[in-house]
């Protein structure tokens, strides 16, 4: 199961806990592991308590099992209510509920009514254990009564299903969709074991729209590598090219802004949760981001490295003491070094909100931050990411050192799991240590990731190139045969180029030149070698500071 599926499941639990308690006094179904046991206390449950709530009540025909989330009493017989985790009816609850409601009924259950308690995302909890507000019933009755004289072709279906072998169909978007099928890894490496894929599959390239994507399948193109140029946007098209040939591309566009930055430099990151049962006064469910842990690394301009950290496992509202370490951590100056700003400077700013006298001190941070996210979406393309700028898919290509997959919690999602686990009053003490020192670990190591990335973004000074001269015609090449008349006029597009920009530092050259000239990559390697072989152009560390 993915750490997002095992995140589901512990909200669901909570959310359903919540739902008991608004209505009291109710009957626990219980016998997961003895499905028989819990077929006959559901209906000693209903003969014994029939004015009660029922929780978990089990039943079954023609061997289809459900288990009702709540059965509440009425004049007219139950209500059956199911409860979800999510912020709206979705579709394919109207699927579950019907079954569930054909099910009872042929139990000879009278159901007065059937509704879906889902999370209502305006409530704002004030304390106290109070929850009545948390939860939105949404009546189905008149959406799921048409479609119970299907349920009984739903059952016939899956039955053939279940007598036949595994069904030919290749993995994709319907795994995910509406969730996460709990096969899914096992049909991943079968699909590949039978029938191997291309090494660079569509979904490489950024952006792409899925109708494209339709379109190009439909069309029997499935391999990133054979999609023609006329489809593909300039990031793309180095995505293409950098599949292709295995070779990174890279330039010194963030390498000019990190050089201009002062120290101390501050490389900062969050870590925060969002709960569907709010546990703390003044949150919202699905809605307050509620920051918990900050990780930051410090580095001098003599090269020192300093970690500071905050990290608040007692359970109470870490948010007053997050903010104040942090103003008195990265102090009044220097760049503060993020990697996806929105999310931190979100957090900082709903922070300065919600502490008026930490505001203008939080506010000032926000001013200072730089984000290495554009700047290396700008700078860096590695095969391996396949096209993907996370800082985990980053990470591994310019410091393979630092593994994720080693720590206890290796991403974002582990971490808010994490976290509600160490806060649960039922977590054992050895539990609680371990996940905390993963959680140490994992934030720590985040912004260790920003520290090695900025280091090898500003170390491109070699991959700049610097033309000699722009007043004479760009070198000697005949123009008699076709590699001489090649060689002259990526010479004059180089030229014109600096022209124009009023700069003689050329910082991609090979991937300019090939989308001017429509020549391979490593046919314009070649021609930028020859280019420098022939002092048109040289690379940059090898010229003085003078010179520029």
């Amino acid at each position: 199961m993915s750490e997002e599926a095992e995140r589901g499941h512990q909200i669901g639990y909570e959310v359903a806990e919540v739902a008991r308690s608004l209505f009291p006094n109710g009957v626990l179904i219980e016998g997961e592991a003895d499905l028989q046991s819990a077929l006959d206390a559901t209906r000693s449950a209903m003969q014994q308590f029939p004015d009660r709530p029922l929780y978990e009540a089990t039943f079954q025909h023609d061997n289809v099992l459900v288990q009702a989330d709540l059965l509440l009493p009425s004049p007219a017989g139950y209500r059956m209510v199911e409860v979800k985790s999510s912020a709206s009816v979705k579709p394919y609850h109207l699927d579950d509920c019907a079954l569930q409601a054909w099910v009872i009924r042929q139990n000879g259950v009278s159901l007065s009514a059937v509704e879906l308690a889902h999370i209502n995302t305006d409530f704002v909890y004030q304390g106290n254990g109070d929850y009545h507000g948390l939860l939105q019933h949404a009546p189905l009755d008149a959406d799921i009564e048409p479609m119970l004289e299907s349920v009984v072709q739903w059952v016939d279906q899956a039955r053939l299903v279940l007598q036949g072998t595994e069904p030919a169909t290749a993995t994709g978007e319907q795994c995910d969709d509406p969730v996460e099928c709990p096969f899914k890894s096992h049909c991943s490496v079968a699909a590949t074991e039978e029938t191997p894929g291309p090494d660079y599959t569509l979904d490489v390239f950024p952006r792409m729209r899925s109708a494209l994507k339709d379109e190009l399948r439909a069309q029997g193109v499935f391999d990133a590598l054979l999609v023609p140029e006329e489809h593909l946007n300039d990031v793309q098209l180095r995505v293409q090219e950098c599949s292709r040939t295995g070779q990174m591309w890279l330039s010194d566009a963030a390498a000019r802004v990190l050089e201009a930055l002062p120290y101390p430099r501050y490389y900062l990151d969050f870590e925060t949760i969002k709960l569907a049962v709010p546990r703390w006064a003044n949150t919202s469910p699905h809605r307050t981001q509620v920051p918990f842990q900050w990780s930051c690394h410090i580095e001098e301009e003599s090269g020192e490295l300093r970690h500071a950290m905050f990290l608040d496992v007692t359970g109470d509202d870490p948010r007053r003491q997050f903010a104040q370490s942090l103003v008195e951590v990265v102090g009044d100056t220097g760049p503060i070094l993020v990697y996806f700003q929105a999310f931190e400077k979100s957090r900082i700013a709903e922070l300065a909100a919600l502490y008026p006298d930490l505001a203008e001190r939080l506010e000032a941070i926000n001013d200072r931050v730089i984000d290495l996210l554009p700047l290396t979406r700008e700078s860096y393309y590695h095969p391996h990411m396949r096209g993907s700028w996370s800082i985990k898919a980053v990470l591994p290509t310019v410091a393979p050192d630092l593994d994720y997959g080693e720590i206890a919690v290796s991403n974002g999602t582990a971490a808010q799991t994490a976290y509600a686990e160490i806060v649960h009053p039922a977590t054992t003490d050895a539990r609680r240590q371990l996940l905390t020192e993963g959680l140490r670990e994992y934030c720590t190591l985040d912004t260790m990731a920003m520290v090695r990335l900025a280091h090898f973004l500003s170390e491109t000074s070699s991959w700049r190139y610097f033309l000699s001269d722009l007043d004479k015609e760009c070198g000697t090449f005949s123009q008699d045969t076709q590699e001489g008349a090649l060689l002259y006029r990526a010479a004059e597009l180089l030229r014109e180029r600096c022209r124009l920009a009023d700069n003689r530092v050329i910082t991609d050259p090979i991937a300019w030149l090939q989308r001017k000239l429509r020549t391979g990559y490593s046919r314009t390697q070649a021609l930028v070698a020859e280019l420098e072989a022939s002092s048109v152009l040289s690379p940059a560390a090898q010229r003085t500071q003078a010179e520029f």
